[in-house]
């Protein structure tokens, strides 16, 4: 049974254009194809007014995975910058997430084995 991963985008102090969003939801929906029992993304992007250029867009994410809750945040000098590095970290975090179950139950001693 597949089901449908909620994705709510939310812009502070900045306003999202639909090229923008439509890049957000690409990139989104990457974190579900390699982790499909997504439930819901909560994406806020911040316009902040900062000397240093390079951190003036912050990418947060939150993603519920059947029980589990994963975070992120990333800052960029340009808006799909951030979300880029944000997709990146959040992917890397997925592949721990897995790996951690896929070794549940492993390692244990066989009771032949004493």
């Amino acid at each position: 049974m597949e089901h449908e991963m909620q994705l709510r985008i939310t812009g502070k102090n900045i306003e999202l254009a639909v090229p923008a969003r439509r890049h957000i939801e690409r990139k989104m929906a990457k974190l579900g194809r390699h982790l499909p029992n997504i439930t819901t993304v909560n994406l806020e992007i911040t316009g902040e007014k900062t000397r240093a250029a390079q951190r003036r867009f912050v990418a947060q994410v939150t993603v519920s995975s059947d029980g589990a809750v994963m975070r992120g945040q990333e800052r960029g000098d340009n808006l799909l910058t951030a979300v880029d590095r944000l997709t990146e970290v959040m992917l890397g975090q997925i592949g721990h997430h897995k790996s951690r179950l896929n070794k549940k139950g492993r390692g244990a001693r066989r009771p032949d084995a004493y």
